[in-house]
């Protein structure tokens, strides 16, 4: 089983993305780069950073400012441009996946127009994939109203082409649904996942274990699943690493 370490452990820490891949390097062989903050990767001094390291990787769009889902068509456009840069990031680095948040929509009055927008980002995404022969998915959402794909609809499953699933069991679980995503054909889009633990109440990115998602009852059918087991937790739980991927390996 592959498993990784996202780099976002560190963000709005006083580690850079040199120390931070100094510690990732002697823990995992995968880590998820992160283009936020501290650690951007995507700044000039930082591009050249991860080619230093003997580690493979993966890249997360930014937590803000994107929106493939904007009805305003502008703004979806602007994102679809930021997410070339992305990708022309993810070559610069050897990247080999590229997660995307699908977007949100504030107001439910406005829902079919913004699922009307994903649907034609899903599109245009297909075309950015062949182009840049990078696997490009898209991450199921945390149970907050606004965003989209907390769940694995039709309107979203049947449009999606050839682009993959980021599967967040946290998200999952605070969405009650985690058998949702690894059922059927559901699980063979899945090609990434994000691994950490909550209560059931909000986001929290814990170790496994601190939480209450039963993590034993789906571990045959996460071992299944394609792609890179991506650890996803905040700077507090630094401490608590090493424990968090023994017990991700006893899985």
């Amino acid at each position: 089983m592959k498993i990784g370490v996202s780099s976002s452990i560190f963000l709005d820490s006083n580690y850079d993305l040199y120390s931070s891949l100094n510690f990732l390097e002697k823990k995992v062989k995968y880590v998820e780069l992160v283009c936020d903050g501290n650690l951007n990767v995507m700044e000039n001094e930082n591009i050249h950073i991860p080619e230093q390291y003997n580690l493979k990787y993966t890249l997360h769009c930014p937590l803000s400012d994107l929106n493939l889902s904007s009805f305003r068509e502008k703004i979806r456009l602007a994102t679809l441009s930021f997410v070339e840069d992305i990708l022309k990031t993810a070559n610069s680095v050897n990247g080999d996946v590229v997660v995307l948040h699908p977007g949100y929509c504030i107001f439910k009055y406005d829902y079919g127009k913004s699922l009307d927008s994903l649907i034609k980002s899903l599109y245009d995404l297909n075309n950015l994939q062949r182009e840049y022969s990078i696997k490009i998915t898209i991450e199921n959402m945390p149970s907050y109203d606004m965003f989209m794909f907390r769940k694995p609809i039709y309107e979203i499953m049947e449009n999606l082409g050839d682009i993959g699933i980021t599967f967040d069991i946290g998200h999952a679980f605070l969405n009650n649904n985690i058998e949702g995503f690894l059922e059927g054909e559901i699980i063979n889009k899945i090609a990434h996942t994000h691994i950490h633990d909550n209560n059931g109440v909000f986001d929290e990115h814990l170790c496994i274990g601190k939480g209450k998602i039963p993590f034993k009852k789906y571990a045959k059918k996460i071992k299944k699943v394609k792609g890179i087991k991506m650890i996803e937790v905040k700077n507090k739980s630094l401490e608590e690493l090493d424990s968090f991927i023994h017990n991700l390996k006893n899985l």
